[in-house]
């Protein structure tokens, strides 16, 4: 049994990645980018917030409500598709002032039947150098809430430069897996049924490095045993750097 590496601390740490050099303001931040695939909608008094673990702390990147377009925002289900919309969150904001449609960072993945099309990605701009974030993950808050620090944590993801440290990991539980299935064995009809749904040309291949950028897995927390993970979604952190004359 794989066991995954004990959590770092989460211990609030922000780390703004400012320089001056001569006459050129050196600004670094990140794009990030990411699927939701498994979330809860945020139950009332609740949002979510996304940290990464920078240099040993918890930097907070941004808070998120999970709301319903139709029933939780009040639009009309004959005209718009029941998506489940990622919203910008601020202490002391109204429901009304949430749905805004100024505040969309994105959509929790729906496939819309009716179309045929799959709906999701949220995109998240923030100030935070995230050039050597080594996770992230996303905690419950309660909403008014003063303290800093991350609450209950829901998901999590450990990052690489390029590719998810995640995914060679899970690559190798499918292949241990299918090494312990009898495929031809008559008395094990299910065997069969697996390797052909999940072994041979079924098992994934490693994904391509991309360079410049920092991948991750989210997994559902708590986690023990990596080949019994459960994903929840996907991130790419592209940390970012505009060089302004002043």
């Amino acid at each position: 049994m794989r066991r995954l590496s004990p959590s770092v601390s989460l211990s609030l740490a922000v780390g703004l990645g400012l320089g001056l050099a001569g006459c050129v303001d050196v600004y670094r931040g990140a794009i990030v980018q990411f699927n939701l695939r498994r979330i809860e909608r945020s139950a009332v008094g609740e949002h979510y917030e996304l940290f990464a673990v920078v240099n040993g702390g918890a930097a907070r990147v941004a808070a998120f409500k999970v709301l319903s377009a139709v029933r939780d925002c009040g639009e009309d289900p004959d005209l718009i598709a029941d998506v489940d919309r990622v919203q910008r969150y601020d202490d002391g904001a109204d429901r009304a002032t949430l749905c805004q449609s100024d505040r969309r960072l994105g959509l929790v993945d729906k496939i819309d039947l009716a179309t045929a099309t799959l709906a999701g990605g949220v995109r998240v701009n923030t100030p935070v150098d995230l050039s050597d974030a080594e996770a992230v993950f996303v905690t419950v808050e309660a909403d008014g809430d003063r303290d800093p620090g991350p609450d209950r944590v829901v998901m999590h993801a450990d990052l690489g430069e390029g590719r998810a440290p995640y995914r060679p990991l899970a690559i190798e539980c499918r292949h241990d897996f299918c090494d312990t299935l009898a495929p031809d064995d008559a008395d094990k009809p299910n065997d069969a049924m697996l390797f052909e749904q999940l072994c041979g040309d079924k098992i994934p291949v490693l994904p391509r490095a991309l360079r410049g950028v920092r991948r991750g897995v989210f997994l559902r927390v708590p986690t023990t045993d990596v080949c019994a993970a459960v994903e929840v979604g996907e991130i790419a952190i592209v940390p970012a750097v505009d060089e302004t004359f002043l």
